[in-house]
């Protein structure tokens, strides 16, 4: 099979070209593998069994390549299920002994409400016995310990429901099957290491910073905070409640967003300075994973700063790597690494995303805002600057919709699946606060590189409240947004159609759509799905 073009700066995603992506047959079976053990939890020795049958199979169909490909196929799937399986917490549901416990947990991740009250995060249980190595929920008393901090805790121990709804299935979708709180803290059992503390330590400095304006308001900073920091937590209750009717309340979370802007940002500044192209690339790489350490990484950090990683790694070398080849790269990485990710509403709703934009989104609007016979025989110079500003308002408002299309309609399953709820504000909304999210982003950045200066503080604080009064009318913009009628759809998937199975159903849609040159079907086969999905799976909740 023929390599692509090095010199075709940006190849049509066909069917013959997934050849070229090989890390797909590592990043599917995996997670499908994966999300087999989280649903039935088969026995390892009979999957063990299973594997070598395929294997053996693809070694005897080894010159039929359809069939030794298949067979391979389930191997690796089969294979993703013992990896998580051995890798993942016990998941088996599990009633506490005494609704009263003192047990000792390994800290994984934390964070300090907004009331000030306490913290709440994940941690693994590290006491020898039933509860061995189970990941549990906590809402402890005092300030937030760094990660890696193990700690003797007291308080009600309660199992998550077996099936759980609104935020106890988030938690059971992070792995956990216990809740611990409200607790508090009996003591240290063991430090976490310095470089954790220096995180802790440089995350709170940094919240300190964000906050401070040049007048007084304490909601402003802690949005500015939010949105650096990649806390929802420190969000206004009426802000979270907007943006989550509005499904913009990704904006708040360290993603490929933030990711893409400071590294945009990072990338303008260091190449002012004489250094070459590739020791440029791996600066804005490690300055970004001390960014995602310090702001606590996050899953979807860690994801989005994978992902930069194969995009550079791709675009660096003498032969472009295709997009879908560094995505599927990223998603196994992150699998090996963190096999639970295949339950994370957060894993499956970034990559199917993305894959939406990559196979649906951006071909539709490439396609849409390709020029008439008239503009490509009318010379650039001959056109007004209104007539300009024109076009390239319509190609910003075409492109804005396809991907918000896209991302809205990949989306839409799995939001219902976990949380009973979906928005379709989010089409509209993310046109609009997406861009406009960059903004603040880029001014917070700025802050915190002139905070170090005591000379430069003025100016720093004024950054902040330029940022906080972009933040502020982007509030006003989603609250706007939420009077609209039916903006969002809520209701309970059917149990034999799930969420999961329609996003799988999309994702086959996707990528057998990859040669269709009509726009309105790539975007249209997929709404098509979701709707009769919507109509027949989805009943209404009492």
């Amino acid at each position: 099979m023929a390599r692509p073009d090095s010199l075709e700066d940006n190849p049509p995603l066909k069917t013959f070209r997934f050849g070229h992506a090989p890390a797909l047959w590592l990043a599917l079976p995996l997670l499908i593998g994966c999300s087999i053990n989280q649903l039935y939890q088969p026995e390892v020795a009979l999957t063990l069994s299973v594997v070598v049958f395929f294997l053996l199979l693809a070694a005897l169909v080894v010159r039929y390549e359809k069939f030794c490909l298949t067979a391979i196929g389930f191997a690796g799937i089969f294979l993703g299920a013992i990896w998580h399986q051995v890798k993942l917490p016990p998941q088996k549901p599990i009633e506490p002994h005494n609704p009263f416990a003192e047990i000792s947990v390994l800290i994984e991740q934390a964070q300090n409400q907004r009331s000030g009250k306490g913290w709440t995060g994940m941690g693994m249980i590290t006491d020898k016995g039933d509860y061995f190595r189970r990941r549990v929920a906590l809402q402890v008393q005092g300030i937030a310990p760094a990660k890696g901090t193990e700690l003797k805790l007291s308080g009600a121990l309660s199992a998550v429901p077996k099936k759980p709804r609104g935020f106890d299935a988030w938690i059971a979708s992070q792995g956990a099957t216990l809740k611990l709180g409200p607790a508090k803290v009996l003591g240290v059992l063991e430090e976490p290491s310095r470089f954790s503390k220096w995180c802790w330590r440089i995350n709170q400095y940094l919240e300190k910073w964000l906050r401070a304006l040049p007048w007084e308001d304490e909601d402003g900073g802690a949005m500015l905070a939010a949105t650096m920091l990649g806390r929802t937590s420190l969000l206004p209750e009426e802000a979270k409640k907007a943006y989550a009717e509005t499904g913009t309340l990704h904006l708040f979370a360290i993603s490929g967003l933030h990711i893409a802007g400071m590294a945009a940002a990072l990338l303008w500044i260091i190449r002012r300075t004489p250094l070459p192209e590739k020791p440029i690339g791996l600066c804005i790489l490690v300055l970004l994973w001390i960014y995602v350490q310090v702001t606590g990484a996050s899953p979807s950090s860690l994801r989005a700063w994978i992902m930069a990683f194969f995009l550079w790694a791709g675009q660096s070398q003498e032969r472009a790597t295709p997009i879908l080849q560094s995505l599927a790269l990223a998603c196994a990485t992150t699998l090996l690494l963190q096999p639970e990710a295949s339950s994370d509403p957060g894993f499956l709703l970034s990559y199917l995303a993305v894959l939406s934009i990559i196979l649906v989104g951006a071909p539709a609007a490439e396609k849409l805002n390709g020029l008439s016979l008239v503009e490509k025989l009318t010379p650039r110079g001959t056109l007004s600057v209104k007539q300009r500003l024109i076009i390239r308002s319509k190609h910003f408002l075409c492109s804005g919709f396809c991907i918000s299309f896209a991302a809205t309609i990949a989306g839409t399953p799995l939001t219902l699946a976990y949380f009973n709820t979906a928005s379709w504000g989010g089409i509209f909304a993310n046109i609009i606060l997406v861009p406009l999210s960059e903004i603040p982003l880029i001014l917070g950045l700025a802050s915190l590189s002139l905070s170090f200066s005591e000379s430069l503080w003025p100016i720093a604080q004024h950054l902040n409240g330029l940022a906080t009064l972009v933040l502020q009318w982007m509030t006003s913009i989603a609250d706007a947004l939420t009077l609209l009628p039916h903006l969002t759809q809520s209701g309970i998937p059917s149990e034999w159609f799930s969420g999961s199975l329609c996003a799988l159903v999309l994702l086959i849609c996707f990528l057998k759509q990859a040669e269709e040159k009509c726009p309105y079907r790539l975007m249209g086969f997929p709404a098509l799905i979701v709707v009769l999905w919507l109509i027949f799976f989805v009943h209404p909740m009492n």
